[in-house]
């Protein structure tokens, strides 16, 4: 559901009426519209639009009738439904019964952003009833036509005044979309939030959770018995500031469609993640796992909520494998650490892993600072973190890519790099090199494991091979620091790399020559060979 107030404006029955005030909120979406009759604000009405969650996004239809002649009482209105979530006013009778539309209800309107429309003045032949049926049969048909629900409720939720940014406006305009109630569950399946439809039913929501969990199907679905024309309908959710929750729909609307289902289910599940804490503690999360699944549409919406342009963000660090552990706290420290080394675009968490988007262009050496800073950190605090770094992405969708190539190869990478404090992207993806040629099968890792023959065919070729393991993958071809791990002289090391590159022949460290041999000391570590033994 789309529909706009400009939209709406087209309508035959609203062609002539005029835009008072509210310009800059024409965009906003419609979901209803309503008659106010008594317009006269009580001190107990104006309690009850205080404590409402939210009214609705509708369109109200008055004449004023009873406050004509004060403006003030015009203008508490005014105050009242936009606070309220409403989108505006049609005032109806203007010359008739309402003198005229006084400039003080025009200007409290343009600074609340509330749309006021004036129907033409000076006609007693207006009737409420033809923008009411053309409203709401416009409305019924883009439904119908646009099941784009996910974005609907983005739009609307982002539109909504700050207070009204909560789990149960969440629920109400989902309530209200499908003309079904919605609740929210935690994992006990104790209510954490309704929304009824009709609003004033009264509803056991214990007995219905209750049986509902009873009998739902694998379809997540089931009849409630009692009541042959209620449908309810389950689904997990889990925004990443919450523990496990579950969105229940009971509908009497006849079956929901299964595309409709599955846009609602995420719809909600991505509004929680946003607006499920208070709206200045909004969870980003939800923008970094748009990136990570390339879902440019949800990208998009959600960097123009935070004003972060996705597409600066060109580089990525992972934080991989927290495991049983609270990561909003987490994130937040990390970007504040990370903040003191470089700009950050974008810090927050998926699933086990916090992932940080930095702005801005590094130097190595600012980039190994960084890095080191962080492996501190979580060895500090104890922190089971793996970091691999990722810059130079050129396109959102390289996020994806690299993100579940990390996740797939990280377990290997730690077998055949074990003395790295991180990983780089390109290691991994040699690592997932590695692994394509053990799934080739064994004539495969035979033809890369055939290179080290000639060094086991000699008397300390075990030795050897040992020391270009060390030299290659764990000290980045250093002489220095291979002879100190391996407690030995660096002209040892030295003769041991000359013999084996007279053996192989060509110089260890060369490339391209030395490529094959990195994959067959990789490929020994990776599948626990002993040296010698590649069958």
């Amino acid at each position: 559901m789309s529909l706009t107030v400009s939209q709406l404006l087209e309508l035959p029955c609203l062609r002539r009426a005029k835009v008072l005030a509210g310009h800059n909120s024409l965009e906003r979406i419609v979901t209803s519209v309503t008659v106010l009759e008594y317009s006269t604000p009580t001190d107990m009405q104006k309690k009850l639009y205080e404590s409402i969650d939210f009214w609705g996004s509708e369109l109200i239809l008055t004449g004023f009738c009873n406050i004509a002649d004060d403006v003030d009482a015009q203008c508490d209105n005014i105050r009242m439904f936009a606070m309220a979530g409403e989108v505006g006013m049609i005032l109806y009778y203007v010359g008739l019964i309402l003198p005229r539309v006084d400039p003080k209800l025009i200007q409290l309107a343009d600074e609340l952003n509330f749309v006021l429309i004036c129907m033409p003045e000076n006609e007693p032949n207006l009737r409420y009833g033809e923008v009411i049926q053309e409203t709401m049969d416009a409305i019924v048909r883009d439904e119908l036509n646009n099941p784009t629900f996910t974005i609907d409720l983005l739009e609307q939720m982002t539109k909504v005044p700050p207070n009204q940014q909560s789990v149960k406006t969440i629920l109400r305009i989902t309530s209200d979309r499908l003309r079904a109630s919605a609740v929210i569950t935690d994992s006990e399946y104790h209510v954490l939030s309704e929304a009824s439809w009709p609003r004033n039913q009264e509803i056991f929501w214990g007995d219905m959770i209750s049986q509902t969990v009873r009998h739902i199907n694998s379809d997540c679905s089931c009849e409630i018995a009692g009541n042959p024309n209620l449908l309810a309908y389950r689904a997990e959710i889990q925004p990443s500031s919450y523990s496990r929750m579950y969105l229940f729909v009971f509908s009497e609307r006849g079956k929901l469609d299964q595309v409709l289902w599955k846009q609602v289910v995420e719809g909600v599940r991505v509004s929680m993640g946003v607006w499920g804490k208070t709206h200045d503690q909004t969870d980003r999360s939800e923008l970094i796992r748009a990136i990570i699944l390339d879902e440019p549409i949800k990208m998009r919406r959600l960097g123009d909520l935070y004003h972060i342009s996705v597409a600066s963000l060109s580089d990525m660090w992972i934080l991989r494998s927290l495991k049983g552990e609270n990561l909003s706290p987490w994130a937040r420290a990390v970007s504040e650490l990370s903040s003191l080394y470089t700009k950050i675009g974008l810090c927050g968490h998926y699933e086990n892993d916090i992932l940080i988007f930095p702005v801005g262009s590094r130097t190595l050496h600012e980039m190994d600072e960084w890095t080191n800073a962080l492996v501190q950190f979580c060895r500090e605090n104890g922190l089971s973190a793996k970091i691999t770094r990722c810059p130079l992405l050129q396109y959102t969708a390289d996020a994806k890519y690299v993100y579940e190539t990390n996740r797939a190869y990280l377990e290997d990478s730690t077998k055949v790099f074990p003395m790295r404090a991180f990983f780089t992207v390109s290691e991994i993806e040699f690592v997932k090199e590695c692994r394509e040629i053990a799934a080739q099968g064994n004539d495969s890792v035979r033809r890369y494991m055939s290179l080290l023959d000639p060094i086991m065919s000699i008397k300390d070729g075990v030795e050897m091979i040992k020391t270009l393991t060390v030299f290659l993958l764990d000290k980045n071809s250093s002489i220095t620091e291979t002879a100190a791990h391996l407690f030995v002289h660096k002209n040892t090391v030295k003769y041991r790399l000359q013999k084996a590159g007279n053996l192989l022949g060509f110089h260890v460290g060369d490339i391209p020559q030395s490529k094959n041999l990195l994959y067959a000391l990789a490929l020994q570590r990776i599948m626990r060979l002993s040296p010698g033994k590649n069958e």
